[in-house]
């Protein structure tokens, strides 16, 4: 009789490095013959208390049916049972269709075969094979062992998933909240810059009203000047008319004490006249000569004041166009923070948004944490 005595269990490091799969350990228990007889077999079963099972193998060690020890003693427990069967082959009690499974299969499969198994059959052992070799055997306790197993490493592994997941959704969370400052910071600054923005225009158009204005009146101011010195060139041409007349008068006059002197007494008194006239003549040429010179310095200043209001001018229109140009450059700096302004109010609204689908995200993964908690048998 071949016999493989029963040990606690054997595990996948006993297999070569080919054979090991999804299956970890199994249960050693006997190996007979079609030759051991009932007798035999309830011996075997009476000196290992602890085996549930026995497997019949062919002579070359492959398993081909499975002998239950609860089925075998209610066999040999009936009326002359022993009496009956004590020395017939075990083989002829066995389970001819036991289930066999190969040590490289899923655990996944093995349960779901085992789960479909006939209810006369669900209590049986399955037993186990390595290129067809029996291996051993795994009972139903064993089973409902490994899936209670693979139900904590499942529980594990997706407490680990919802705790990285709750930290990962803290992280956005946290990112989301920096975001949410930055625009809300973006749109306060955009709203400040609009408001400078709009002033300093404002500022910009009061300033090129004040430099039209001023243009205007410095083209007064030189049409004025203008005429001055048209006045002041007709003014200087009277001089001259009225210093041409003070010379004829001089020249009359001296004519005049000429003629009275050959009067002799009879012309004194025309002498003292014309002596006045000359005197006056002469009087007016230096009133006209000082006239003059002051007429030439007015003159002077005015084409001066002519020449500057023209410069000045020059310099107030590119001035005014300096000022265009900026107060451009504020009314695009004004339509630029609008936008900028908009852009930020559209992030923080996403950002709020965004964050309560984490909060809600979190909320979930708490309650199926929670969930998974009360599942867990304690």
């Amino acid at each position: 009789m071949t016999l493989l005595l029963a040990k606690p269990k054997k595990t996948l490091e006993d297999l070569p490095s080919k054979q090991q799969g999804n299956l970890k350990t199994w249960r050693q228990v006997p190996a007979i013959g079609d030759r051991e007889t009932c007798l035999q077999v309830m011996h075997l079963f009476e000196q290992h208390p602890e085996v549930p099972c026995m497997v019949v193998c062919h002579e070359n060690g492959q398993p081909k049916s499975l002998i239950m020890r609860d089925s075998f003693h209610r066999l040999m427990s009936g009326r002359f049972a022993r009496e009956i069967f004590d020395q017939r082959p075990a083989a002829g009690a066995a389970d001819k269709h036991p289930m066999i499974v190969d040590a490289l299969q899923s655990w996944s499969h093995i349960l779901n075969q085992a789960l479909e198994r006939p209810e006369s059959d669900f209590y049986d052992c399955i037993v186990v094979i390595g290129e067809d070799q029996l291996l051993g055997v795994l009972t139903v306790r064993d089973l409902l062992q490994h899936a209670s197993e693979i139900q904590k490493q499942t529980e594990s592994r997706r407490e680990e998933m919802i705790t990285d997941s709750k930290r990962h959704t803290m992280s956005i969370e946290t990112s989301l909240g920096e975001v949410k400052y930055a625009a809300g910071m973006t749109r306060e600054k955009s709203e400040d810059m609009q408001k400078w923005s709009v002033s300093g225009r404002e500022n910009l158009e009061q300033v090129q009203a004040a430099c039209r204005n001023l243009m205007n009146e410095m083209e007064k101011h030189a049409a004025f000047a203008r005429q001055l010195l048209t006045h002041t060139d007709g003014i200087s041409g009277i001089t001259d008319q009225i210093s041409e007349l003070a010379n004829q008068s001089s020249l009359l006059a001296l004519n005049a004490s000429i003629e009275a002197a050959h009067a002799g007494e009879h012309g004194r008194g025309f002498q003292v006249v014309a002596g006045e006239v000359q005197s006056m003549a002469r009087q007016t040429r230096e009133l006209s000569g000082r006239i003059a010179s002051m007429l030439a310095q007015i003159s002077h200043l005015v084409t001066d004041t002519a020449k500057a209001a023209v410069s000045s001018l020059q310099e107030i229109n590119n001035c005014e166009t300096l000022i265009s140009a900026g107060s451009s450059s504020f009314v695009q700096m004004e339509r630029a923070s609008v936008e900028v302004r908009e852009a930020g109010s559209e992030v923080y609204e996403l950002t709020e948004k965004a964050t309560a689908v984490i909060h809600r995200i979190q909320n979930e993964l708490s309650s199926i944490q929670r969930a998974a908690k009360a599942d867990i048998p304690t």
